[in-house]
């Protein structure tokens, strides 16, 4: 199985909608239909390869319903003949040799280290749990303390993923190693709903793993975001310190995949913590990348990632803000190395919800960017050491 494998390429009728309506691509309906033939038959499209950042818009462009993001995606990674930067491997986790996130582990506190042991053991029979990913877990010290979260039990082994990076990263065999490791100790929980810290997780244990890859969790899947709102809505939770900040709302490329009701939600939820929003001119299904992905293309940092930041600093300018609202860790870290750079302030919503709602957040994501950066500064030699592009296991 691949990528392409989750459409039956013979339904599309060569519209091109995908291709003419993506807000990067903007291609006329001529060259968007011959582009799209091209992919099907396996025809390499420069202009596609070059461009296109790998979000999932396009999914939401097409009128028969087909995927045509993973056909691009697949197109991309048959066609990236050299060896690649072993920086990729090594933010995959459960990758063998070093990894970025277990150097994230090993560098936190004694209390930290216990946290996490205890969150390697699956939780007693509960009706919620919440899932903590790769990423999330250098928040755990918070995350355990937290009074809006007591009523869940965590669950968050070192080696669990979601399996995010990999698949966008561009290794199908090792997203699906991931999902099936991932999978078969989920599968066995007694939950009857799984909360999401991380809007990435959701994502992945909702939409790909069923859609793309074929598997369903055998409880339902929510993310932090809407659980949050269904609290706010009965009652059981409100506002002790109101955010009281403008800020324009930059939504993660999966935003277009979720749909606009988890979109509504970010803002019904962002309004009620007492932030005043502004839009992006792009938003929700036309949402523009933050540039990670568009690294994994090509892995030059000036071509791909920060090319295609600009567009999203360039909305931030003409929606008039000076801080944009984050609900993705990809985004918030990607981002973080350059905003500065462009007078913007970025806000990691996870942690400024929690702050609103009542939680004392010692240690927020932004200030864990430092030890990020001093730990991969410790494996600055993978930037020039190179792997098979096909970044098998």
């Amino acid at each position: 199985m691949a990528y392409k494998d989750c459409s039956d390429w013979s339904k599309c009728d060569l519209c091109g909608d995908c291709l003419v309506q993506c807000p990067v691509m903007q291609m006329d309906r001529g060259a968007a239909s011959a582009s799209v033939r091209d992919l099907i038959n396996g025809v390499p499209v420069e202009d596609v390869f070059s461009r296109c950042t790998l979000c999932f818009n396009c999914n939401n462009y097409c009128p028969k319903g087909l995927r045509p993001h993973e056909l691009i995606l697949q197109r991309v990674l048959e066609n990236r003949k050299k060896p690649v930067t072993a920086i990729l491997p090594y933010l995959m986790n459960g990758m063998p040799g070093p990894n970025l996130f277990m150097d994230l582990y090993s560098a936190l506190d004694d209390k930290e280290k216990e946290i996490l042991d205890a969150w390697a053991a699956p939780p007693a029979k509960n009706d919620e749990m919440l899932f903590v990913g790769c990423i999330g877990r250098i928040s755990c010290l918070d995350l355990e303390n937290s009074k809006v979260l007591a009523d869940l039990p965590k669950f968050g082994p070192r080696d669990l993923c979601c399996g995010e990076l990999h698949y966008r990263a561009g290794s199908w065999e090792a997203f699906a190693e991931r999902a099936e490791a991932t999978m078969s100790r989920l599968e066995d929980l007694q939950i009857k709903r799984m909360v999401c810290y991380c809007a990435s997780c959701y994502t992945f244990f909702s939409r790909i793993m069923p859609l793309v890859y074929g598997k369903s969790l055998p409880f339902e899947t929510v993310s932090l975001y809407q659980w949050l709102w269904e609290r706010v809505e009965s009652g059981r939770l409100a506002v002790k310190k109101p955010l009281n900040y403008e800020a324009a709302v930059s939504e993660s490329c999966y935003v277009s995949e979720l749909g606009p009701q988890f979109a509504a939600t970010l803002r019904k939820l962002y309004s009620a913590a007492g932030m005043t929003l502004r839009e992006l001119p792009h938003h929700g299904e036309n949402n523009l990348s933050c540039g990670a992905v568009s690294f994994a293309r090509n892995q030059n940092i000036f071509k791909s990632m920060l090319s295609v930041q600009r567009g999203k600093y360039r909305d931030a300018k003409q929606a008039g803000a000076k801080d944009m609202a984050l609900n993705c860790p990809g985004c918030f870290l990607t981002l973080g190395f350059t905003s500065f750079l462009h007078g913007i302030r970025l806000r990691y919503m996870p942690d400024e919800l929690l702050a609103a709602f009542g939680d004392e957040v010692s240690r927020p994501l932004k200030s864990r960017m430092p030890l990020i950066v001093r730990t991969a500064l410790m494996r600055a030699p993978l930037a020039v050491k190179r792997v098979d592009p096909r970044l098998l296991r």
